[in-house]
Formats: structure tokens, C-alpha cells, sequence
């Protein structure tokens, strides 16, 4: 059997962190098997599902070099779910009701105050036909619940062991919205049936629905599903990730110049048993893959070690990896360039800085101006070479006295306007005399 896995996220928002890891993950697994990987839009909410979502969700998943085999959205399976909606009345697994949300929620009041269980009466059940005739004549239309059998719904999942949940705790699940929209729990369980899906991963906030869509797969036909739950990431704080949080977003950290592989590393790595480090590519992160090595414990999300992953990266790069990408900063840009400055940048892009102070003419009035200009009429003759950041800073201790910071700090901030940076003795070669001499404003 052929292993399939599918990624499904709502165009609701941007995909995250949390998101994309789900995702990595069913790709690894679907790919260390020889498998497929689908990706299905969950856009049934036809409100809240937008286009411009949907296009950011495959752009990132690409970006991220996330590909996949087949992709499908709901919205455009509306028949399908209606012709299994119609077998699972035929077959009285389903029933309506005519509740509105104020009364579900009086409902839910009262057994809390009875201290009772927060599960749903089933008193829908009870209508006669002229009570719904009723309901219906007063304009109500019916939402539409799966009945769950009283029963315990067990199975072994492949990061938490066996999990045992009684039905009874659970509230029949609605399946079908007044206005004749499928939910999730309905429509994602017919689509795994229909794509033969044979391993479901995703976040253990949806272990309860598991439940519930193994008895809606049962009903249809027979579940072949194997589920893993993983724990889910959380922010720094703490808190849950959320599609509102735009700082996590995958499209916050592609404006922000991060490196892919950098994203692909992190959360490879992150709430497993294996440490947080830089991968070479994906093919590495797909080669060491183990499902078991994930933890069921929540992973948290630091920037920092993200960031510290991206400069990593950036330092890592030879120049003809990133050659063509650097000559449309700027042309100008060579080897040399790139191997004296890379050490100081956290992204590729902030190399423009150095661009800005290597090429561009703008003069600097030094503070230390009577050091500067000792400094200036020590300057060394051309050519300039690896000895001469040395000899030249020799001369000026020998006249000045100066040693340590006070010797080298001047010296670059009168040069570069800045008080960090690469080393000097490579910088200069960079400037050269003639613009370290036009730069120096005496």
C-alpha cells in the first residue's frame, strides 16, 4: 500500500510556524517512504476563505521547497459531501436539530451549573415530525449532528501509544450548518476516505476529533487510517500560536530576508529528541527523518535561536552559491567582497550597509580629529596588502602611544562611520587608500 499523508490548512490567515511544521512533517513522512503528499484546502468556509490565502499557502510551501503531489480544494466537493451526507441519513446516523446558538448556550449553562457533563442531550431526537414542521414554519432550519455511539473508540497512535476515548464524553459532532455547509470533522473524514489517505499527522488538539472521524469513516465505509498527534509549538511566552500573529508568519520571515533552509532546520529539529543545528538542505533533514524522535512535550519558538540559525547560514554560503543573488544587490559586489564581509551579516541582504560604505563617497568628520589626522599622514603607500592594517597601525602606537581600543576604534569609525565591523586589515583592502583618504573629513 502506497503511503499517502496530506497537509490541510484553511486560507483563513497566514500559515505559521506551527503550520508549516505540521506540514514538514507529512512531507518527510510521505517522501522517507516513497509515498504521496497531497495538499487539500480546507476552504469550505466560504466567508472567511480567501484566494489571496490560498496562493500565499502554496507560494510558502514552495519557497520553502515543500512540494507536493496533488492538491485539491473543498469548496469544489460540495456534491460529494452532500451524496454521503445523504448515506448517512439513510442509514439514521444522522439527525437534525433546530436549536439556535442562544439556546445551545442556555443548555450548556445549566449543565454547567448542575455540574454535569458538558455533552450534548440529544434531545432532537425527540421531535415529533410536527414539532420540526413547527420549528420549520417559524423559519428555523436544521443543523444536522453524527450520532456517536456509546462505545470507547480506541486506537494506537503512532507517537502517543494507545489512546481510549469514551464517545459518551463527547458531544454528537454537527456535521452540516444550517445553510447546508459541511464542517471539518465531516467533510476532512470523506476526503481521507476518497484520496485514500493512510496516515493522518497533525497537532494533539485534534486527538477528541480523531475520534469522532473514525466513527464518521466507519459509517462510510472502513477506517484504514493510522493517526500520530503531536505536541504543538508554542510561542516563547508560551501562549499558542496563532494565524494572527504575523510575526511568525512564514511570509514575515521571507520579508525579513531569512534563509529557507534556516526555517526547515529549526523545525526539524525543534520538540524532538534530536538538538537544534543548521542543516545543509532538505535532502539532509529528509535522509536523518524519524517520526519517533518527536517529542509529545511542547516545542517552544525562540527568535533568537532562529536568527542565530540564519547568520549561520549566511556565513556559510561560498560566493558562487550566492553569486547571482548578490550581484542584484549590487554589481559590484566580488569574491573578495563577499568573504570579508559575510562574517558580519545576519542576512544576506544586510549587505547593502557595506555596500553603501565601500562604494558610496559620502565623507566622515572624525571626533578624534587631531588622532585621524596623525593616522592620515602615516598612511601607507599603495599597494595594499594582508601586512598593511599592521604596519600602519604600528606607526601610529609608536607616534601616538595609543594601544588596544583607543588605537584600532577611531581609526573605524573615522573610516566606516561605524564601531563594528569586519576586520580591519581586510576592510581597508576593500576601501583602499584613495577613498579612505576622500572619506576622511580633516
Amino acid at each position: 500500500m502506497t503511503t499517502v499523508t496530506r497537509f490541510a490548512p484553511s486560507p483563513t490567515g497566514l500559515l505559521h510556524l506551527g503550520n508549516i511544521r505540521t506540514a514538514l512533517i507529512n512531507w518527510l513522512y510521505a517522501r522517507t517512504n516513497n509515498g504521496k503528499f497531497i495538499l487539500r484546502i480546507d476552504d469550505t468556509d466560504l466567508e472567511r476563505s480567501k484566494d489571496e490565502y490560498i496562493s500565499q499557502i502554496k507560494y510558502d510551501l514552495d519557497w520553502l521547497g515543500i512540494d507536493y503531489d496533488e492538491t485539491f480544494n473543498q469548496s469544489s466537493r460540495f456534491d460529494r459531501y452532500r451524496e454521503q451526507f445523504e448515506k448517512l441519513k439513510a442509514d439514521g446516523r444522522i439527525y437534525p436539530c433546530y436549536e439556535t446558538p442562544e439556546e445551545l448556550e442556555r443548555k450548556r449553562k445549566l449543565l454547567i451549573a448542575a455540574g454535569g457533563k458538558q455533552v450534548y442531550d440529544r434531545s432532537a431526537m425527540e421531535l415529533t415530525d410536527q414539532q420540526k414542521k413547527d420549528y420549520e414554519a417559524e423559519g428555523r432550519k436544521p443543523h444536522w449532528r453524527f450520532l456517536l455511539k456509546t462505545e470507547r473508540m480506541k486506537w494506537d497512535d503512532l507517537l502517543k501509544g494507545e489512546i481510549d476515548i469514551d464517545l459518551t464524553s463527547l458531544s454528537d459532532p454537527v456535521l452540516f450548518r444550517e445553510d447546508g455547509v459541511p464542517l471539518y470533522t465531516f467533510s476532512s473524514a470523506v476526503d481521507d476516505i476518497d484520496y485514500d489517505i493512510t496516515n493522518v499527522i497533525r497537532g494533539d488538539d485534534h486527538t477528541s476529533n480523531t475520534a469522532v472521524q473514525v466513527e464518521i469513516i466507519n459509517a462510510l465505509d472502513q477506517n484504514k487510517i493510522t493517526f500520530a498527534h503531536h505536541a504543538l509549538l508554542k510561542a516563547s511566552s508560551g501562549d499558542k500560536l496563532s494565524k494572527r500573529d504575523n510575526v511568525i508568519s512564514i511570509s514575515s520571515f521571507r520579508e525579513a530576508n531569512m534563509e529557507p533552509i534556516s526555517i526547515l532546520s529549526l523545525l526539524a529539529t525543534i520538540g524532538t529528541s534530536n538538538s537544534i543545528e543548521l542543516k545543509d538542505n532538505i535532502d539532509q533533514i529528509k535522509s536523518e527523518f524519524k517520526l519517533s524522535t518527536i517529542s509529545t512535550s511542547p516545542g517552544r519558538i525562540e527568535i533568537d535561536v532562529l536568527n542565530a540559525l540564519n547568520k549561520k547560514q549566511v556565513q556559510k554560503y561560498n560566493f558562487s552559491e550566492i553569486e547571482e543573488r548578490l550581484k542584484k544587490i549590487d554589481e559590484k559586489i566580488d569574491q573578495k567582497f563577499w568573504e570579508t564581509i559575510r562574517g558580519n551579516l545576519n542576512v544576506v541582504e544586510d549587505i547593502k550597509q557595506w555596500t553603501d560604505i565601500v562604494f558610496n563617497s559620502e565623507t566622515i568628520k572624525p571626533s578624534d580629529k587631531d588622532y585621524i589626522k596623525i593616522a592620515m599622514e602615516l598612511i601607507p603607500d599603495d599597494p595594499w596588502n594582508d601586512e598593511t592594517w599592521g604596519l600602519w597601525t604600528s606607526a601610529i602606537k609608536e607616534k601616538t602611544g595609543r594601544k588596544g581600543k583607543e588605537l584600532f576604534l577611531p581609526l573605524r569609525e573615522a573610516f566606516t562611520g561605524l564601531n563594528h565591523g569586519p576586520e580591519m586589515k581586510l576592510l581597508i583592502q576593500l576601501l583602499g587608500r584613495e577613498k579612505i583618504i576622500e572619506r576622511v573629513e580633516l
